[in-house]
Parts: C-alpha cells; structure tokens; sequence
C-alpha cells in the first residue's frame, strides 16, 4: 500500500477532477476536502471516492461547476437548490451563505435539496466555527442509500443520515467537532474493511436474514443485509434520531424522505448557524467551553483507556500524525485511482 504526503494526493485529486471538466476552484475544494478526510482518519470519507466521483460525472448524476441557487429567502431562513453540483461545493456554499446570515438574524437555518455526497459533515461545521459561531449539518439520501434496519427490524429502511455540530473552541485547543452517522458505522466505512479484505466489528451489521455478521459481503449481499441503527442494545436511540434527521435534511427541503421506490434523486441536507457573539461574549463562551472540556477529560480512565477524549481531538491528532508520516492509500483504491489517472492522461 503507498504511502503519500498530503500534497501528492491533493494534487492527485485535484489533476484528476480538473481532467474530468470541473474548474480549478471546485477541483481544489473537493481534493482538499477529500484529502481532509485522510488526514483526520476517516479515510472512508476520503479518496476512496474519487472512483464514485468520477463515475457519478460520467453518469450525469454530478453536474461539474454548478453552484446553489437561491429558492426561498427571508431574513433568518434560505430554500436552496443544489442543482446537483458536487456536494462539498453545495455545502460550502450554504453554509458561508448561513454564517453571513447569522451575522444579523444571530441565528440562520438553510434547507438544500438536489445535492450530491458531501463527504465528511465536520468540514462544513468547523466553517462556522472557526467565523465563531456554532455550525450544525445533518443530510439525508433523499429517500434512497436505505441500508440501516429500523430497531427491532431486518432489513434497511433509513439512510445512515449523519450529523456533525461545531463549536468555537478555546484558542490554541483543537476543534471541538462531533461528526457521528446514526448507524453505528457509515457504508464507507464498511468499505473500507471490504477492501482490505477484513471482517467488521461486532454489532455492526446483520445479513438479509437478521443474523448478526463480521463479513461485509453479508451486508453487500447478494441478497443484501443491513446496518444496524446507533446504540446497540440501546439501537432505538440513534434509529430515533435517524427518523427525525430525515425529517429535518428530507422533509423541509423536499429532497423527500426514506419512502417505498423512491426516485433517484439528490440529498437533502439541514445546516444552521449560531452567531455566539449575538448571545454571550465569545471569550466568555469560549471560557466556558474550556471549563467543561477540562472537567470532562479529568475523568480517571476507565480499565483498557488511557485518556477521556472529547470530540474532534482524535481526528486532531490523527491529521498532526499523518501530515508527518505521510497517507496510506489502500491497494484496491490507488488501483482505481491509478487506472483513472491514466485513462485521463495524469501523472
């Protein structure tokens, strides 16, 4: 598997995505944030994709170098429409255009359907938080990617629908960022593991007949199985939250919801900002963020941990480690990547 700094990848990807049409702006937000998310240990979220990316151009399902446009507005609220643009530019957009909202109204809501994958939600909401204010993101698949089992059922009827909130962090600390899907793992993760050819953690998917398994291919099927909702025993959480967040992604926007056939069509997503400044002094804020952070983590650990972690910091630390060792690609997605690359004549 090879090992590449940074840089090598982001120019990669954005050499890539620059030979499939898209300009040099759009190529370079969705590099870097495939990138990011390499860095920050999510690899599942990182350029793992650009195989289902460029497959998504060629099939018409991305639209290269198109940008939200507005549907409905009022002072603290935004419709928009996605225009099926890649996912990351779509958020980026919605959310400085909620963060420049939020400067006046103090809070702002957008509502976006007819987006693509946005790819990991907490470089969307770390926008907001680093302009000082609080940023929350939660998507949907617009009624399809039904792959999680409602508690107590066998086969998939909800997206993982993901959500991440942000917050201002002291200076000098690591974001506080939570970015968590309401299945207990997202599908990329899954194939992550397929393609390494390793088996799954326990509890995380069931096959078609509702038997727990550590095989991904009992998830992938043929017949399929599924993921299994947030919380394990306690599943009837995170498939709670999994039902309103469709709601809020699908259901306000008109992406639509997880429904019987439904259509292929793009994702919904739900962003906020919060303008802290609108409701407490920032440095008092921030004050008080430090206070619960510290408090938090002076928990002794428990048998088989070293530390209480607190939200973000894992990612935080894996981008310091992996900026200075360099990102391992996994074999099976540098050879995709690889015979793309060649196909579009890149180095």
């Amino acid at each position: 598997m090879p090992t590449l700094t940074a840089q090598e990848l982001e120019q990669l990807a954005v050499a890539i995505f620059r030979a499939m049409g898209s300009d040099q702006t759009e190529a370079q937000i969705v590099g870097r944030h495939l990138v990011e998310a390499n860095l920050a240990g999510h690899d599942s979220h990182g350029v793992l994709r650009i195989p289902q990316y460029v497959k998504a151009i060629r099939d018409g399902r991305i639209r290269i170098n198109s940008h939200v446009q507005v549907v409905r507005e009022s002072a603290a609220g935004v419709v928009l429409d996605g225009q099926l643009a890649f996912g990351q530019v779509i958020a980026v957009e919605a959310m400085r255009l909620a963060i420049e909202k939020a400067c006046t109204s103090a809070v702002c809501a957008v509502s976006v359907f007819n987006s693509n994958h946005v790819g990991r939600l907490a470089a969307h909401t770390l926008l907001a938080a680093e302009s000082g204010m609080i940023g929350l993101l939660t998507v949907n698949a617009g009624g399809g990617g039904q792959l999680v089992a409602p508690f107590g059922g066998v086969a998939g009827r909800l997206a993982t629908n993901p959500i991440s909130i942000a917050v201002p962090s002291p200076d000098g600390s690591p974001p506080l960022v939570l970015d968590i899907a309401t299945s207990v793992a997202p599908e990329g993760k899954l194939r992550a593991y397929r393609q390494r050819g390793e088996r799954v953690p326990d509890g995380w998917i069931i096959d078609h007949a509702g038997r727990l398994s550590n095989d991904p291919k009992d998830f992938y099927g043929p017949p399929a199985g599924a993921l299994l909702p947030l919380g394990g025993s306690a599943g009837h959480k995170g498939y709670g939250l999994a039902l309103m967040f469709d709601i809020l992604a699908g259901g306000l926007s008109g992406a639509g919801c997880s429904r019987p056939n439904p259509q292929p069509t793009g994702d919904g997503l739900f962003l906020m900002a919060i303008d802290v400044r609108q409701f407490s002094p920032i440095e008092e804020f921030r004050t008080r963020v430090a206070e619960l952070v510290e408090h938090t983590k002076s928990s002794p650990p428990a048998p088989g941990f070293q530390e209480v972690m607190v939200p973000g910091e894992y990612e935080f630390r894996q981008e310091q480690k992996r900026r200075r060792e360099g990102i391992v690609v996994e074999e099976t997605t540098w050879a995709e990547i690889q015979a793309i690359a060649k196909e579009l004549g890149v180095a």
